[in-house]
């Protein structure tokens, strides 16, 4: 069962049936087909949701509350205001997490992908001198090449990074966002092939300390859910029933 619908002026899509609603949400530089192998494996027994947004053809900028306004309209659209397990990616993460602690009582469960829920003060901290010199160098290189969705994705995935370009009006990606606060069973999904990790490893450890939660590293880049659909599926699957026998 397919359904698109408009909320906010984007276009949603929600494919598959069932109970419980998934929302995808990706990162920069792709769109909604970057959780396609999801909806394939997930559709039997869960509706997907999934947007393109923002675009890089939109005008204009967006502030994190503006995004989050969004999420949770859509999921007053899809689910009648019910909560929804979150499926997120790369700078997807950082937003996800933002609608997620504003309006908690809209999520119950959240799988994230590549990037951990630390601010940048800390995750910057966690860094050796030679990671950080890396980091810089990268961001320089990205930056340079945002003018070109076509270029960012092709200096990404020579990198293996996530983009460093924020869709904010804020001069930082850090400006006017909450605490994080691990406030509902997360898995957390990780590859290990890339220069460095985009969590700290406290992150890692106060996921790993919830018997509802768990952390997973893949022999991956950082798009693993493209990487290794197959197993990436399974696993998530696999964490998804266990919460409903708990």
């Amino acid at each position: 069962m397919s359904q698109r619908l408009t909320v906010d002026g984007v276009t949603v899509h929600v494919d598959g049936v069932g109970d419980e609603a998934i929302m995808m949400i990706h990162g920069w530089p792709y769109d909604r087909s970057l959780w396609d192998a999801q909806v394939a494996a997930f559709s039997s027994s869960y509706r997907c949701v999934r947007f393109s947004f923002p675009s890089q053809s939109a005008k204009g900028s967006h502030t994190i509350d503006e995004v989050a306004k969004l999420y949770a309209d859509t999921v007053q659209a899809v689910n009648g205001g019910r909560p929804v397990i979150l499926m997120l990616s790369d700078w997807g993460c950082v937003f996800g997490y933002q609608f997620a602690l504003r309006y908690p009582e809209l999520v119950s469960r959240v799988i994230s992908v590549g990037i951990g829920g630390s601010s940048q003060m800390t995750y910057r901290a966690s860094l050796d001198w030679k990671t950080r010199l890396r980091l810089a160098f990268a961001h320089r290189r990205l930056k340079a090449s945002s003018r070109n969705s076509r270029a960012a994705r092709d200096a990404c995935d020579r990198l293996q990074l996530p983009h460093a370009i924020t869709w904010l009006r804020a001069a930082t990606p850090a400006a006017g966002t909450l605490p994080f606060k691990l406030r509902w069973p997360m898995l957390y999904i990780y590859g290990k092939r890339k220069p460095f990790p985009f969590h700290t490893r406290s992150f890692e450890a106060a996921v790993q300390s919830k018997p509802d939660s768990r952390v997973i590293a893949f022999r991956s880049g950082h798009w693993v859910m493209r990487e290794q659909p197959e197993a990436f599926n399974s696993a998530v699957k696999g964490w998804l029933e266990q919460g409903r026998t708990v």
